[in-house]
């Protein structure tokens, strides 16, 4: 039986609890009624959408008191962090810092021999807040922290932009004096969120306890303005040669503009003149200096002053080339003096005296407006072994680094394009003069007007025949194709003062057809030059040049700090990922640049002891000024060769980029005056030394040659005699026309390609640009929008 009291409980059931109304929760954790053993109600049934409602409602329910306590922890964890901070970091003091002097910094060549040592100059001059002239105030303002005497030390808008411009690919670091002071100070300059933060407590407690006056006081009596000079005192006798309270406006201005890179100051006179000119503009930005007298100011140009005691000006330059290489990997200048780093040098004293006696040799008697460069890059190591860009009398220019115009010492980089294209170095072209491109002339040089309607691509290297490089250009690769190949050779993706692409025009476009001979806007250095026909010495292996072999830290047990050949020596396959096709590529190049040397016009570059050798001539031809310049003027002549063990560029011109000639008044060409320089280094530098040879030549790509059907252990000193001798309408043999080795000259189509070949979809690159190419000295064709004679 069923009590009615017990609301349909049986008999048997337990006793209810002495509480008869209990709250509870559902499963979901809910509180919804009381457990009544009197309710007439039976417990409700959720649905199941109300099931999940209250099951989200719970989990955000704890998602928010976790936020809660996570944000209170966020507020509170970095304040309590900064309070203690604040109480255990040192501001510091300017006195000891400059107690702190830069150490003896030893320098050496590649066989460890002594290059050079460079000493401390003495205890830094300490200039006062009143010392400082006003407008030098304001100019270190205008370049570093325009805000530095109101901000608490550190400025948040300018954290937050140099968030911003690194999360984005940009840079600028958003430090302000007060910051910079103490991250010189303590040393520390690590890339880390914490040094980061300590430098931000640290400035903060700074301008807390210090003086503005005491504070920008200190920063200038610390930081280092290159050239050896630390201190803003030091500066301006390095800079000006007069005492600080002398430095007028406009000067005042170059001394603020390096303290951003001081360690470019004494070896990139245009990126001074550059920071200058940014420093004028915010100084007019701010007020202190007037639109007018910013247009009326000329930049005041340093005097100069190396920090190389004892140094000859090559060895000068060698060493402003190692700090450039170190910057570039983070080691600077400053750390260098600050911590007194052995730096030992790739450089062979006995290739570099080579050099430098050969550019004297060479160029003895020569008119005074000649300029000359050596660099030679060892191939197995990408070493620099010689570097000689020192001119006398030239105010410090250093011409290894210069860009000028390659002419035809670019063409292997157009039969890279084309052996990608699976065709060979027999395969033929026309190599008429005066052939039209998009509406565009190429002529051939004077004296070499051409090697007839079917040339192959090898004799077209040979005589240097620009038409036919300007036709695999034009119809068979594109221009772009021929950037990509010099960029996978070596040659810098940014090129020129202004570094643009190589790859594209600043509309986007492919490279117009200057490209194909070494004109217009296409310029390369010969520190280009030599690491790029180095990637064909090392059979298609690419190494970076570098002039620092490692850097090791004597106060440390000579602790390695840096490693030149393991960083930037490091080896890759240039043209392809297929090893057995990336040097079967530079191979088949090699094939074509050793009768260059070997050539009756060119008889004189052979090497000593008839050691194999390739190698390609260049000239690029002036723009035609009436009265001034003939057709048969140059601006710019090359020779850039090498053997299995050295690879060297040599380059003449001048600084105005006017007529090169002789003192017999003749016109220079790549086979004279640098052919001269390349031979007599090659030879000095090779005596003695192993005879190697370039691996065995086997033909790449289309159409099949009689030289396949050669007998497989035929030398490669006999088919290079054979080649030299064989006359000049034919690549192999005397009874060969200029065709396909071993067959009749085929039908030629419109294009120039071979007969049989397979018609390309039709290029058409960009006008060809007239005039001076503003990223380099060379010039680009003439007016009427004809090529200029380029020859080998």
């Amino acid at each position: 039986m069923v009590s009615p009291i017990s609301g349909g409980r049986s008999r048997t059931s337990p006793e209810p609890e002495l509480l008869t109304h209990r709250e509870f929760e559902d499963e979901y954790g809910y509180g919804y009624g009381y457990d009544d053993p009197g309710s007439q109600y039976d417990e409700p049934v959720l649905s199941d959408e109300e099931a999940r409602r209250r099951r989200r409602k719970k989990i955000w329910r704890r998602v928010r008191r976790t936020s809660y306590v996570l944000t209170a922890l966020m507020i509170i964890g970095p304040l309590v962090a900064f309070f203690v901070a604040y109480q255990v970091v040192d501001v510091p003091d300017p006195e000891k810092l400059a107690n702190d002097l830069d150490k003896t910094v030893t320098i050496e060549y590649g066989n460890g021999d002594n290059f050079a040592t460079v000493a401390p100059k003495g205890r830094r001059t300490l200039v006062k807040w009143e010392d400082i002239p006003e407008h030098v105030r304001q100019a270190v303002y205008a370049a570093e922290d325009a805000t530095f005497e109101t901000n608490e030390g550190f400025d948040i808008t300018g954290i937050m932009r140099a968030v911003w411009n690194n999360l984005s690919g940009g840079g600028g670091g958003g430090s302000t004096i007060t910051q910079q002071y103490v991250k010189k100070a303590t040393g520390n300059e690590d890339k880390t969120l914490t040094r980061k933060a300590l430098e931000l407590v640290t400035a903060y407690k700074l301008s807390n306890t210090k003086d503005k006056k005491e504070i920008l006081a200190g920063y200038l009596n610390t930081i280092y303005f290159g050239c050896r000079a630390y201190g803003i005192a030091a500066a301006a006798e390095a800079y000006y040669g007069k005492p600080l309270k002398d430095i007028t406006k406009i000067e005042a201005a170059t001394l603020a503009g390096v303290i951003q890179q001081p360690g470019r100051a004494c070896s990139d006179p245009e990126w001074v003149e550059q920071r200058w000119n940014y420093v004028m503009t915010k100084l007019v930005e701010n007020k202190w200096l007037t639109p007018q007298d910013k247009a009326a100011a000329q930049f005041p140009q340093p005097k100069g002053e190396s920090d190389a005691q004892g140094m000859t000006p090559d060895k000068q330059f060698i060493w402003q080339q190692a700090k450039r290489e170190l910057e570039d990997q983070g080691i600077s200048e400053e750390e260098i003096n600050k911590k007194g780093y052995k730096v030992q040098l790739t450089i062979d004293p006995s290739a570099q005296a080579a050099a430098a006696e050969a550019a004297k040799a060479v160029m003895a008697g020569q008119p005074e407006n000649l300029r000359q460069a050596i660099v030679a890059v060892d191939p197995n190591t990408g070493g620099i072994v010689a570097y000689y860009g020192f001119n006398e009398g030239t105010n410090g220019t250093d011409y290894a680094r210069g860009w000028y115009n390659p002419g035809s010492s670019f063409k292997p980089f157009d039969l890279v394009a084309l052996l990608h294209k699976n065709k060979s170095i027999y395969s033929t072209f026309d190599g008429r003069s005066g052939r039209k491109f998009g509406g565009s002339t190429i002529n051939n040089s004077e004296g070499n007007d051409s090697c007839g309607e079917h040339c192959t691509v090898a004799k077209a290297m040979e005589l240097s025949i620009n038409t036919v490089f300007a036709d695999i250009a034009f119809h068979e690769t594109g221009t772009a194709a021929v950037a990509k190949a010099a960029i996978e050779a070596g040659i810098p993706t940014n090129i020129g003062r202004d570094q643009k692409p190589l790859e594209r025009e600043e509309n986007g476009g492919q490279p117009d057809l200057n490209i194909a001979i070494g004109g217009g806007r296409y310029v390369a250095r010969p520190i280009d030059m030599a690491g790029a026909y180095a990637t064909f010495a090392a059979n298609g292996v690419k190494r970076t040049p570098h002039i620092v072999a490692k850097v090791t830290d004597p106060n440390d047990g000579d602790n390695l700090i840096y490693d030149g050949n393991q960083t930037m020596g490091q080896p890759k396959q240039a043209f392809s990922t297929d090893p057995a096709e990336n040097a079967k590529i530079a191979r088949n190049v090699t094939e074509t640049l050793i009768p260059v040397v070997n050539t009756t016009r060119n008889g004189a570059l052979k090497c000593i002891e008839g050691r194999q050798c390739a190698a390609k001539t260049g000239t690029h031809g002036c723009a035609e000024v009436k009265g001034k310049t003939t057709k048969a003027d140059n601006c710019a002549a090359w020779t850039v060769g090498y053997t299995p063990q050295i690879s060297a560029a040599v380059w003449v011109g001048s600084d105005q980029n006017t007529p090169l000639r002789t003192k017999q008044g003749k016109a220079i060409f790549g086979s004279g005056l640098p052919g001269e320089m390349w031979k007599k280094f090659m030879d000095q530098y090779l005596k003695g030394k192993k005879k190697e040879t370039f691996p065995k030549f086997s033909v790449l790509g289309t159409p099949q040659t009689e030289i396949q059907q050669r007998d497989d252990d035929e030398s490669d000193d006999k088919r290079d005699n054979r080649s030299s001798s064989s006359s000049p309408s034919s690549p192999s043999s005397p009874s060969t026309p200029t065709g396909t080795p071993g067959s009749s000259a085929p039908s030629t189509p419109t294009s120039g390609r071979p007969s049989g070949s397979k018609t390309p979809p039709p290029f058409t690159p960009p006008g060809i640009p007239t005039g001076r190419d503003p990223g380099g000295p060379g010039d680009g064709p003439g007016g009427n929008n004809d090529f200029t004679g380029n020859d080998g």
